[in-house]
C-alpha cells in the first residue's frame, strides 16, 4: 500500500520539503532536527533513525530487508548526526553509520558495517575513500 498508494500519490510531493521527515515521523521512524530527504525509500518505519542534520538525497535509503536464500532478513539502519548520503546509495540492514560520514553517489554500504565517525565511502561495495 506504502509503495503504490502513498508514495506516488502523496509522500512524492513532499521530497526535499520540511513535511517530508514529519511524515515519516507519523509513521514511527525516528529522525532528528533539521533532516533533508528527498527520498521515499524508508519501508521498515520502526527500524530506521535518523539523526540531526543529515542528508539523504535523492532515491538513496536504508534497506532494512533483504531476501536471502527465500529467507526474508531484517535489521535496523542508524544512521548518526550531520551525515551525507548522496543519489541512489544504498545502506543495508545491521548497519551504523557514524557521526558526520560522508556516503558517494550509487554507493552500496553492506550489512553489518559500522562506518566511523567523520569518514568518506564511495563504491560497490563501499571502501573508506
Amino acid at each position: 500500500m506504502y509503495e503504490s498508494i502513498a508514495v506516488p500519490s502523496f509522500m512524492n510531493f513532499l521530497r526535499g520539503t520540511p513535511m517530508l521527515p514529519w511524515a515519516f515521523r507519523a509513521m514511527g521512524v525516528n529522525i532528528g532536527r533539521g533532516v533533508f530527504m528527498d527520498t521515499t525509500d524508508i519501508t521498515e518505519y520502526d527500524c530506521v533513525s535518523i539523526g540531526d542534520y543529515s542528508i539523504l538525497n535523492a532515491r538513496c535509503g536504508p534497506q532494512t530487508h533483504l531476501f536471502e536464500d527465500r529467507i526474508m532478513k531484517m535489521g535496523r539502519v542508524d544512521i548518526g548526526n550531520h551525515v551525507t548520503v548522496l543519489p541512489r546509495s544504498t545502506i543495508l540492514y545491521d548497519t551504523v553509520i557514524g557521526d558526520g560520514v560522508h556516503i558517494g553517489a550509487l554507493s552500496l554500504i553492506l550489512k553489518g558495517e559500522q562506518l566511523p565517525a567523520q569518514t568518506r565511502w564511495v563504491g560497490t561495495p563501499a571502501h573508506n575513500d
